[in-house]
């Protein structure tokens, strides 16, 4: 009703505001059609003012709008129209998404070449411009080209930088899982001494953060990484250790699974009972 009157006025910036807000609502609920119909009024309406910025966001929202619909090859179009525009008027916030937005339409295109070109320059723009989150966001999407390529030395690298990134924003979380994921890679080259370092290293800020399933995780890897370097006794007890926290938070896949490495190095129900019950006296000896 309110845009049937303003249009009465003509397509005045009203107008084109109540009109861009109806093609939002349209986007949301993937009416594209209409939604990409009103978009190009829209557009219309900033080319004849000559508002480049107004442009550059139909633009953007256009190649939203076609990647939504799976049609890769226009929405990369699109974004690349708005992000010539934002480039040269240095709006670098919406460059970045338009970036992110092309690199992730190579990537369904499966032109990861393509992408990795395109999220390697995202990288620069956020580094050069200390974004730390999109830098992490472009990053973990390097990690995903390059380990479909199998290129792990240059994943490991990557992972090397996202942990940088991290620390730079104090995001626990994502240092632990940086030094999982560190661990991870040097145990897959056989390199089984560092990726002990990694696992412990990241079990241990779990420890200091109490995060309890990240605690879990850490000691499995630990156990398991010294079960490859022929240390049982020591993984054995890394993973009753993981049991004894998975009991006390009741994680039950997690209790399932342990117990199944744990019968693997030989152990009997009962002796895995026992083991657990030898463990919790040490640790009320050391409480008191």
């Amino acid at each position: 009703m309110i845009l049937k009157q303003l249009e009465e006025n003509g397509k005045t910036s009203n107008y084109i505001g109540e009109l861009s807000d109806l093609a939002f609502l349209q986007l949301e609920i993937e009416q594209f059609d209409d939604s990409e119909k009103n978009f190009l009024i829209c557009l219309k309406h900033f080319k004849k003012q000559k508002d480049r910025l107004g442009q550059a966001a139909v633009f953007g929202i256009l190649g939203t709008l076609y990647f939504k619909k799976d049609e890769f090859e226009k929405s990369i179009d699109f974004y690349q129209k708005a992000s010539d525009i934002y480039e040269e008027l240095k709006q670098i916030p919406e460059l970045i998404t338009c970036l992110k937005g092309i690199g992730n339409n190579y990537i369904k295109l499966n032109n990861l070449d393509e992408a990795c070109d395109i999220f390697l320059e995202c990288s620069s723009v956020c580094s050069d411009n200390n974004d730390i989150y999109n830098l992490l966001d472009c990053l973990g999407n390097l990690v995903y080209i390059y380990e479909k390529q199998e290129k792990w030395d240059i994943v490991f690298e990557l992972y090397k930088k996202s942990l940088k990134a991290f620390k730079e924003i104090k995001d626990r979380n994502g240092i632990i899982v940086s030094y999982f994921n560190l661990g991870i890679l040097q145990k897959k080259s056989n390199k089984l001494d560092n990726a002990l370092i990694y696992f412990k290293k990241g079990t241990n800020l779990a420890i200091e953060a109490n995060y309890a399933e990240l605690i879990i995780k850490g000691l499995g890897y630990v156990g398991e990484n010294l079960f490859y370097q022929g240390r049982i006794k020591e993984a054995k007890e890394q993973y009753i250790k993981a049991l004894y926290i998975a009991e006390s938070i009741k994680l039950k896949n997690a209790i399932l699974q342990i117990n199944v490495l744990l019968r693997s190095f030989g152990l009997s129900d009962e002796d895995i009972k026992n083991e657990l019950e030898e463990y919790k006296e040490k640790k009320n000896k050391i409480r008191l």
